[in-house]
């Protein structure tokens, strides 16, 4: 009798696989199809606020900017760089290649929870990292910082992508339980999202962000990982995202011992966060 495949097994074979997706947001891919279908000149602006509202979509559009075809002598680090890279033509392909996958979206109840949560957790920390780099005066960090906030997760979005083509492939309707998926996305999904980023091509600081930011030890001389830390423990304190933990006392971490915060400035990043649930 063959053996069966593991879950495991499968989400290392869609790790080597080039014809991988994120689950996207359905609605920003339409606006940006929308935007770019003008007659007149698209606005750039309004294409990288949509893209960058999506971490599947930001990921993608990395990848395709970092890629052999296009890679130039410098990484695209930031959504603003890869459109001019790419061009508003390449971005509609790409667009148009996710509405054609439709994996953007799930009849499943659970997995339409942990993708909107998910999204929800990425656009607060993505927000805030940004805020606060800016608000330590590490400006020249603070595009990195919002891109290293939406794709630190990116291994959950993984996962969940994984499960939903196991039950959607060959009419089996095999599915891993809800349990297995969340114990696989609590255990795995860090290292899972360094690899996925380091197959894409992705630049290395983001690699290591995925990998990184659930490490017992910190990288002192590592400033865009630790303020991505602190702002994700912050996320989890308020509840913004999949799990929720009061206790949290952010002043005593080592992420804002490292940064310098005091109980005030961490204040104001809660709030910031909290106010960062408009744009979900």
């Amino acid at each position: 009798m063959q053996q069966k495949e593991s879950f495991l097994d499968i989400i290392n074979e869609h790790l080597n696989s080039e014809n991988t997706f994120l689950p996207v947001c359905d609605k920003s891919i339409l606006c940006i199809q929308e935007e770019i279908s003008k007659k007149k000149e698209p606005d750039l602006r309004v294409i990288e606020e949509l893209i960058g509202r999506d971490p599947s979509l930001t990921a993608q559009v990395l990848r395709s900017a970092n890629s052999a075809f296009y890679k130039g002598l410098t990484e695209v680090l930031t959504i603003r760089d890869a459109l001019i890279r790419l061009g508003t033509g390449e971005i509609s392909n790409i667009v148009k290649l996710l509405m054609l996958h439709k994996n953007f979206s799930s009849d499943d109840l659970f997995s339409r929870k942990v993708i909107d949560q998910l999204r929800k957790h990425s656009t607060g920390c993505a927000i805030g990292a940004q805020w606060l780099a800016r608000q330590c005066h590490f400006d020249n960090l603070s595009d990195e910082a919002f891109i290293g906030g939406l794709l630190h997760d990116v291994g959950k979005l993984l996962l969940i992508a994984v499960a939903e083509n196991l039950y959607q492939s060959d009419g089996r309707g095999l599915k891993p339980s809800n349990m297995l998926i969340d114990e696989v996305m609590e255990n795995f999904h860090a290292e899972y999202g360094y690899l996925l980023l380091k197959n894409w091509n992705l630049p290395e600081k983001y690699c290591k962000i995925a990998r990184k930011h659930h490490s017992e030890e910190i990288d002192p001389n590592d400033t865009l990982t630790t303020i991505i830390r602190l702002v994700n423990k912050a996320c989890k304190k308020l509840g913004i995202g999949l799990s929720e933990d009061p206790s949290i006392v952010l002043a005593a971490t080592p992420e804002a011992n490292l940064l310098g915060l005091s109980e005030v400035f961490l204040a104001k990043l809660e709030i910031k966060l909290e106010d960062s649930l408009i744009m979900t």
